[in-house]
Protein backbone atom coordinates (compact mmCIF):
# COMPACT_ATOMS: atom_id res chain seq x y z
CA UNK A 1 0.00 0.00 0.00
CA UNK A 2 1.40 3.35 -1.01
CA UNK A 3 1.46 5.94 1.74
CA UNK A 4 -0.33 9.15 0.87
CA UNK A 5 0.77 12.56 1.97
CA UNK A 6 -1.60 13.70 4.68
CA UNK A 7 -2.43 17.38 4.71
CA UNK A 8 -3.02 18.52 8.28
CA UNK A 9 -6.39 20.16 8.67
CA UNK A 10 -7.51 21.88 11.83
CA UNK A 11 -11.03 20.56 12.37
CA UNK A 12 -11.58 22.47 15.60
CA UNK A 13 -12.68 26.08 15.44
CA UNK A 14 -10.58 28.09 17.87
CA UNK A 15 -13.30 30.75 17.91
CA UNK A 16 -15.90 28.52 19.55
CA UNK A 17 -17.33 30.03 22.68
CA UNK A 18 -17.43 28.12 25.96
CA UNK A 19 -20.75 26.71 27.13
CA UNK A 20 -21.99 27.04 30.67
CA UNK A 21 -24.47 24.98 32.65
CA UNK A 22 -25.47 23.95 36.15
CA UNK A 23 -26.91 20.47 35.73
CA UNK A 24 -23.96 18.65 34.18
CA UNK A 25 -21.76 18.72 31.13
CA UNK A 26 -20.21 16.49 28.52
CA UNK A 27 -17.41 16.98 26.02
CA UNK A 28 -16.24 14.52 23.38
CA UNK A 29 -14.64 14.70 19.97
CA UNK A 30 -17.97 14.02 18.23
CA UNK A 31 -21.28 15.92 18.59
CA UNK A 32 -23.42 12.76 18.58
CA UNK A 33 -21.40 11.25 21.43
CA UNK A 34 -21.68 14.48 23.39
CA UNK A 35 -25.43 14.58 22.81
CA UNK A 36 -25.77 10.95 23.92
CA UNK A 37 -24.01 11.79 27.18
CA UNK A 38 -26.23 14.83 27.74
CA UNK A 39 -29.35 12.78 26.98
CA UNK A 40 -28.29 10.20 29.59
CA UNK A 41 -27.80 12.97 32.16
CA UNK A 42 -31.20 14.48 31.31
CA UNK A 43 -32.78 11.05 31.78
CA UNK A 44 -31.43 10.86 35.33
CA UNK A 45 -28.17 9.04 34.69
CA UNK A 46 -24.96 9.96 36.42
CA UNK A 47 -21.52 10.90 35.07
CA UNK A 48 -20.45 7.25 34.75
CA UNK A 49 -23.57 6.41 32.75
CA UNK A 50 -22.97 9.39 30.46
CA UNK A 51 -19.31 8.50 29.94
CA UNK A 52 -20.13 4.90 28.98
CA UNK A 53 -22.89 5.91 26.56
CA UNK A 54 -20.62 8.50 24.92
CA UNK A 55 -17.66 6.12 24.64
CA UNK A 56 -19.80 3.39 23.09
CA UNK A 57 -21.24 5.80 20.54
CA UNK A 58 -17.78 7.13 19.68
CA UNK A 59 -16.79 3.58 18.76
CA UNK A 60 -19.48 3.69 16.07
CA UNK A 61 -19.07 7.23 14.74
CA UNK A 62 -15.27 7.46 15.13
CA UNK A 63 -14.06 3.86 14.83
CA UNK A 64 -10.62 4.99 13.68
CA UNK A 65 -10.12 6.60 17.10
CA UNK A 66 -11.73 4.26 19.63
CA UNK A 67 -13.97 1.23 19.94
CA UNK A 68 -14.95 -1.97 21.68
CA UNK A 69 -11.87 -3.75 20.39
CA UNK A 70 -9.58 -1.73 22.63
CA UNK A 71 -8.84 -0.78 26.18
CA UNK A 72 -10.56 1.36 28.80
CA UNK A 73 -8.75 3.28 31.52
CA UNK A 74 -10.83 5.28 34.00
CA UNK A 75 -10.19 7.55 36.95
CA UNK A 76 -13.52 8.35 38.60
CA UNK A 77 -14.17 10.58 41.61
CA UNK A 78 -17.59 9.61 43.01
CA UNK A 79 -19.56 11.94 45.26
CA UNK A 80 -18.79 9.63 48.18
CA UNK A 81 -15.14 10.66 47.96
CA UNK A 82 -11.92 9.01 46.94
CA UNK A 83 -10.88 7.98 43.47
CA UNK A 84 -11.83 4.79 41.66
CA UNK A 85 -9.32 3.50 39.11
CA UNK A 86 -10.26 0.95 36.44
CA UNK A 87 -7.66 -0.78 34.30
CA UNK A 88 -9.66 -2.20 31.44
CA UNK A 89 -6.65 -3.05 29.32
CA UNK A 90 -6.65 -6.14 27.19
CA UNK A 91 -5.30 -9.42 28.46
CA UNK A 92 -3.02 -11.83 26.73
CA UNK A 93 -4.83 -14.89 25.40
CA UNK A 94 -5.17 -17.66 28.00
CA UNK A 95 -2.53 -19.89 26.43
CA UNK A 96 0.01 -17.12 25.79
CA UNK A 97 2.55 -18.27 28.36
CA UNK A 98 6.21 -17.22 28.32
CA UNK A 99 7.42 -20.82 27.86
CA UNK A 100 5.32 -21.23 24.69
CA UNK A 101 7.15 -18.28 23.14
CA UNK A 102 10.58 -19.47 24.34
CA UNK A 103 10.10 -22.92 22.80
CA UNK A 104 9.45 -21.24 19.46
CA UNK A 105 12.47 -18.96 19.68
CA UNK A 106 10.40 -15.82 20.21
CA UNK A 107 12.39 -13.58 22.55
CA UNK A 108 10.50 -10.35 21.82
CA UNK A 109 7.08 -9.68 20.38
CA UNK A 110 6.97 -7.25 17.48
CA UNK A 111 4.11 -4.76 17.75
CA UNK A 112 2.86 -5.78 14.28
CA UNK A 113 2.90 -9.50 15.11
CA UNK A 114 -0.32 -11.44 15.69
CA UNK A 115 1.25 -12.36 19.05
CA UNK A 116 0.87 -8.71 20.12
CA UNK A 117 -2.92 -8.90 20.00
CA UNK A 118 -4.78 -8.88 23.32
CA UNK A 119 -8.31 -9.81 24.30
CA UNK A 120 -10.16 -6.45 24.37
CA UNK A 121 -11.00 -5.23 27.87
CA UNK A 122 -13.25 -2.29 27.05
CA UNK A 123 -16.70 -3.88 27.20
CA UNK A 124 -15.90 -5.81 30.38
CA UNK A 125 -14.74 -2.54 31.97
CA UNK A 126 -17.95 -0.77 30.90
CA UNK A 127 -20.05 -3.59 32.37
CA UNK A 128 -18.19 -3.45 35.68
CA UNK A 129 -18.28 0.35 35.85
CA UNK A 130 -22.01 0.47 35.04
CA UNK A 131 -22.79 -2.18 37.66
CA UNK A 132 -20.61 -0.65 40.38
CA UNK A 133 -20.98 3.09 39.73
CA UNK A 134 -23.80 3.68 37.26
CA UNK A 135 -27.54 4.03 37.66
CA UNK A 136 -28.54 2.44 34.35
CA UNK A 137 -27.91 -0.98 32.81
CA UNK A 138 -25.16 -1.47 30.25
CA UNK A 139 -27.82 -2.51 27.72
CA UNK A 140 -29.61 0.79 28.19
CA UNK A 141 -26.37 2.77 27.87
CA UNK A 142 -25.47 1.02 24.61
CA UNK A 143 -28.74 1.99 22.91
CA UNK A 144 -27.49 5.26 21.32
CA UNK A 145 -24.55 3.36 19.77
CA UNK A 146 -26.82 0.56 18.58
CA UNK A 147 -29.22 3.06 16.99
CA UNK A 148 -26.39 4.89 15.19
CA UNK A 149 -24.98 1.60 13.89
CA UNK A 150 -28.39 0.41 12.70
CA UNK A 151 -29.78 3.68 11.34
CA UNK A 152 -26.59 5.32 10.07
CA UNK A 153 -25.06 8.70 10.83
CA UNK A 154 -23.49 11.64 9.06
CA UNK A 155 -19.75 11.20 8.57
CA UNK A 156 -17.91 14.27 9.82
CA UNK A 157 -15.11 15.95 7.83
CA UNK A 158 -12.56 14.59 10.34
CA UNK A 159 -13.67 10.98 9.95
CA UNK A 160 -13.84 11.37 6.17
CA UNK A 161 -10.27 12.69 6.12
CA UNK A 162 -9.00 9.85 8.30
CA UNK A 163 -10.74 7.23 6.17
CA UNK A 164 -9.33 8.77 2.99
CA UNK A 165 -5.72 8.22 4.08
Amino acid sequence: MKRRDFKHTDFHDANRRPAFGRAGMAATSHPLATLAAIDVLRAGGNAMDAAIAAAALQGVVEPQMTGIGGDCFVLYAPKSGGVVAMNGSGWAPKRAEAEWFRRRGIAAIDGQSPHAVTVPGCVAAWARLAADHGTKSLGELLQPAIRAAADGFVVTPRVAADWAV
